[in-house]
Formats: C-alpha cells, structure tokens, sequence
C-alpha cells in the first residue's frame, strides 16, 4: 500500500485520466528493435555503502521507551539493530545520542500502542501510523523517516524479502534511501517482537500527473528489470522522492519467480528454466513485460496507461518469438479455453 506519504493522501485517478482522447496515440506495430523506457535524470543521492557501519548500529540500538513514574515503571521496549548503513536525518539526539534516535523512539512508540504511557511520563510523542501492506504497518515521524514493522508472526521469507530486496531497489537508486534494519521486542505492554525497517519518508503522488511522471514510472520498472520481478507494481506502490514518482515496496521482489501475494502467504512460478538459457536481454524485457502487464490491470484509462501500453507492444515483438511462443506450447491448450478472460 502506500505508506510513506500521509495516511489518507490517495492518488486521484481522475487526473490521469482527464482529457485521455486528447492525448491518445495510435498504438501500432513496434519495430523489432531493442527500445529503452528512459525517464528524467534521477536526483542525485548518496551511494549505499558496502558495508554496514557498526557504530551507527550502537548508536541507534535504544530502549524505546522507559518510564519510572506510575504503577508500572521500567523498560517497555528495545530496539536492537542490526546494521545501519546511513545516519537518520534531523536534529542532534536526546543526551548526546546520534540524530533522527527521538523519531525512531517515536514512530516505535506508535507501533506498539504505548503512547498514552509515554504522554504520562511527560513526553510529547509526534508521529503517526501511515498506512498497512500485506505483510507489514508503516509508521512515520517527522519529516524524514519511515519504520516498516513486521511481526514475527510472518514467515521469515517476509522478513528476509523486505530487508535484502530494499537494499538491493537503494543500490540501483530506485525508491526510498534506507538507513538500516533491526529487531522490536516489547517487554510491557504487549508481546510485539519483529523486525524494524527504517526507510526515507516519501511524499504522496499528489493530484497532478505529467508525461515525464510516466516515464519514470517505466524506467523505474525497466531498471528494476535487470535483477528481478518486482511483482506488485501498482499506483499505490508510486510515491515522489523530492517530486519524482518512483517504485516503493518490493517485498514479493525475485529473480527468477513471478509471485503474487495471498494473505500471509503467496502464489509463485519459477522461470528460471526458461529465461536463463535465452541470456540476459530477453530476461531483462520477460521481467519488465510482466510488471507493467500487471501494473495495466490496475490502471484507469489515460495518460500513463496508454504510455504503458506502448511500451507493451514494444517489448512483446522483442519477445513473442524468443519467449511467448515457446512458452504456450508448455500450456495445455484446454487449460487455454477455462480462463474467464472478461476478468482482464
């Protein structure tokens, strides 16, 4: 879902589709030649480092929350990282502690429903719960940072995902900066324990959407193709870092295995077998073809529905020969007829 921005900013659909006839074009037969999907230049950013840092993960490891007034006093919580790549952003630490620790304290104690503990205690705690995915609530404080939670009761793959396919989207430049990763564990108050994500605050796609907006969109796919499946690409996985939409969310991220997500857990297929040995171009598009034909099946008609449309045509004659055939002659052709294809 998108949760980065403010809970209840949505993305008006309207906009994108207003005045589509205007904007149309005739969608015909692409060249079979290779095209890229090229969006404005990327703000610059800062690399993600090699290596984790390990005196940042000392610095940020905190109790979230101690009180020593009232019937119960004591430690609440512990966050314990695990490593940190990047200093949170904002105003020095409380007694000398490392910046950003007072917004990673208080989107915790959001999380974990203790607020009204830490108000008795004399804390004025600013943060707020921005929005829920399918494995895992978002909560943010400040202008800056975003804690993706994830309770232990999801299987580990989650965890993993979420952690390792975040790292990889940030070395490629793509959504947001993450400064690192670690573990909740609740001592009063409830029994929360789970993994925390700490992730740079985006902005919400707002009510406005522009041609150069599209192409983002597509080089952020196109990028993203050249190590996996992104598998839930849709509008609510769109927001802007510093006015430029890009992808967010890749937990259900994979090489090789187009998933989709079913409660706790998910429907995948394998495609290995067939890609690897057609080499890394026609990889590249397979993976880049299935995400936007995903992501049109979520769209209103307009601007960067259309725009997604010709990139389809486009990659399908780089791929209908090498890939497309091939592939339908492994699908029971009976199997062909019982799909209810109204449903696209």
């Amino acid at each position: 879902s998108s949760y980065f921005g403010p809970r209840h900013s949505k993305f008006d659909r309207r906009a994108m589709g207003a005045n589509a006839s205007s904007r149309c074009k005739t969608i015909g037969k692409a060249e079979k030649t290779e095209a890229k999907a090229e969006g404005p230049p990327r703000l610059p950013r800062d690399a993600l480092p090699e290596q984790p840092d390990p005196d940042l993960a000392i610095a940020y490891s905190c109790e979230v929350l101690r009180t020593k007034q009232g019937l119960i006093k004591g430690c609440w919580a512990n966050f314990e990282a695990g490593a940190f790549y990047r200093p949170l952003l904002g105003e020095a630490g409380e007694e000398g502690g490392p910046p950003g620790l007072r917004s990673l304290r208080h989107a915790l104690i959001v999380a974990l429903d203790i607020v009204r503990y830490a108000e008795k205690s004399g804390e004025v705690v600013e943060a707020d719960e921005l929005g829920e995915g399918s494995y895992a609530r978002v909560f943010g404080s400040g202008p800056d940072l975003a804690v993706k939670l994830i309770s232990e009761r999801e299987r580990p793959w989650v965890h993993k995902g979420a952690v390792e396919n975040s790292l990889k989207a940030d070395r490629l430049g793509i959504g947001p900066r993450i400064f690192g990763y670690g573990t909740v564990v609740q001592t009063l108050g409830g029994h929360f324990r789970g993994t925390a994500l700490l992730l740079e605050r985006l902005a919400p796609l707002g009510q406005s959407w522009t041609k150069a907006d599209s192409e983002s969109v597509l080089a952020d796919v196109a990028l993203l193709s050249t190590i996996g499946f992104h598998n839930d690409v849709k509008l609510p996985n769109v927001l802007r870092r510093a006015g430029r939409p890009t992808l967010i969310d890749f937990d259900l991220m994979s090489q090789w295995s187009c998933k989709v997500a079913v409660t706790s857990s998910c429907i995948e297929h394998d495609f290995q077998t067939l890609l690897e040995p057609l080499g890394e171009s026609h990889t590249r598009h397979f993976r880049e073809y299935y995400d936007l034909f995903v992501l049109t099946l979520t769209l209103p008609d307009g601007e960067l529905y259309r725009r997604v449309l010709e990139r389809l045509v486009e990659l399908w004659s780089l791929l209908e020969g090498a890939v497309f055939r091939p592939l339908m002659e492994t699908v029971d052709p009976e199997k062909l007829t019982a799909i209810d294809w109204s449903a696209l």
